[in-house]
């Protein structure tokens, strides 16, 4: 598939972000499995994809963060 650059410099962008993001919650105890950068839809903004994490440990997450806010 190929992308408008603007679209491509976005998805590389969230993929990073994601990266990120997903080295972060690692060092805290923390694996979100579908966390990837996405093409944009809305804008030409940079997006990352959050979904695919089990309500358990979306609460355990909203709990660890709610302690040290």
């Amino acid at each position: 598939m190929l992308l408008r650059p603007q679209y491509a410099a976005a998805l590389v962008e969230g993929n990073q972000a994601a990266h990120d993001l997903a080295e972060a919650l690692k060092l805290a105890g923390f694996s979100l499995p579908s966390l990837y950068g996405a093409i944009p839809t809305i804008t030409d903004g940079a997006l990352v994809h959050l979904g695919g994490a089990s309500a358990e440990l979306v609460r355990e997450l909203a709990a660890w963060i709610r302690q040290r806010a």
